[in-house]
């Protein structure tokens, strides 16, 4: 089985463990397709490839982020002998500004890619796409069984590379849901040499982990966006459960933090359910609530690109949203929710704030029975307005 992040691999690891029998004829792994790559070709990629991108970007005027998640779209999505196709080929799924006309392509293939390809050839240096591209020519095992999880996330070159390493009479599975695709990937099923027709594919509809009120919340902050043919938008409507209003905090972090004390972690109110608390970046940005957390005596873990599945009686951790991709909780926490945590270009149909939207409505779906959001006014995210009222308790404090 194959997953995108090394938290989502800890967690389905630990659920294979509990839940399927061990056997002489399974053999069950669990692993990112990043370390699966690294593994059959014996190599991590070089820093020195990122020195060389970030020269070569250097003469565009473009926001950094977007041209290097452009680039790594073209070398992710083409074959290294199609990337004069990248000129010509129509993206789906991604916001309309910046916008990459014609001849900023042709540009940009001229003056970044090509020259970045050639000068890694000359240092001998690797990229992640790198990896990808040589695991598929390297000597593997033929897998019988492959579930790719979360497969929104994996690039075109990583489909092809797991492709090639199936045994001739073989199932495969693609676990995928474009609305939450918060990394530069697009591709169609035909490019990468697979015949998806409604015989072999099934939408999945009923919603199991959220509540209709959670499920509406998370519906707001994407409404109105392309999600593809592959996504699907949070439907109360098919919701299971009911459950209470979610929350919205108006006030310092440190009363935010306070009442999420007081009104979701205290003894009465956790009684070993689970919560945790996402932010966009993480790292020191959760110094305060991790200071706080174990003031007042509360065991924590932190999930962030951890590839193991915590085995303590821990209640509360601490992730980023990226690292809580695919997992579940009781209750989901989100402070601090400012401008400076959550930075995008201008323009309507911004790249970056779509691919924001995208990671707190996905960071919301994690929860099953409440979640609670807060912010400072006037610093606030521009995400809060993408916020429906009708959705959730305000509660100023």
């Amino acid at each position: 089985m194959l997953t995108y992040n090394r938290t989502l691999e800890g967690y389905i690891a630990e659920l294979a463990r509990q839940q399927v029998p061990t056997s002489d004829n399974i053999d069950l792994q669990v692993t990112t397709f990043a370390k699966f790559a690294g593994d059959l070709v014996g190599a991590n990629p070089d820093d020195y490839a990122d020195t060389i991108l970030a020269r070569l970007l250097s003469t565009f005027s473009m926001p950094r982020s977007f041209l290097q998640d452009e680039v790594q779209y073209v070398l992710g999505r083409f074959e290294f002998d199609k990337l004069e196709d990248y000129v010509t080929t129509v993206r789906e799924g991604r916001g309309a500004s910046p916008r990459m006309a014609s001849p900023a392509r042709r540009r940009l293939l001229d003056e970044v890619i090509y020259p970045y390809l050639k000068e890694k050839q000359a240092y001998d240096v690797r990229d992640w796409n790198d990896i990808a591209v040589s695991a598929g020519k390297a000597p593997c095992q033929q897998w019988d069984v492959v579930i790719v999880d979360e497969a929104q996330d994996f690039s075109a070159n990583q489909v092809r590379t797991i492709l090639k390493h199936l045994a001739p009479d073989h199932s495969i599975t693609f676990v995928i849901d474009a609305a939450q695709r918060i990394y530069p990937r697009s591709f169609t099923w035909k490019e990468v040499g697979l015949q998806v027709t409604g015989a072999s594919s099934k939408t999945l509809r009923h919603n199991h982990r959220n509540s209709r009120e959670i499920a509406a919340f998370a519906r707001g902050v994407i409404d109105g966006m392309t999600v593809g043919d592959d996504g699907v938008l949070p439907d109360f409507d098919v919701a299971i459960e009911s459950g209470p209003m979610p929350v919205v905090l108006v006030g310092t972090y440190s009363a935010q933090l306070q009442w999420v004390l007081d009104n979701i972690i205290s003894a009465d109110n956790l009684s070993g359910e689970s919560v945790v608390f996402l932010h966009p970046k993480g790292g020191r940005w959760f110094d305060y609530a991790r200071r706080e957390l174990r003031n007042n005596n509360i065991p924590l873990v932190e999930l962030t690109r951890s590839r193991s599945w915590p085995a303590g009686n821990e209640n509360v951790a601490l992730s980023t949203i990226h690292s809580a991709k695919g997992l579940e909780f009781d209750h989901v926490v989100i402070l601090g929710l400012n401008q400076q945590v959550t930075p995008h270009g201008d323009g309507e149909g911004d790249v970056g704030l779509e691919t924001l939207r995208r990671l707190l409505a996905m960071g919301i779906g994690r929860a099953r029975r409440t979640v609670t959001l807060g912010f400072k006014a006037g610093t606030e995210s521009s995400l809060v307005e993408f916020l429906n009222p009708a959705t959730y308790l305000r509660i100023n404090l």
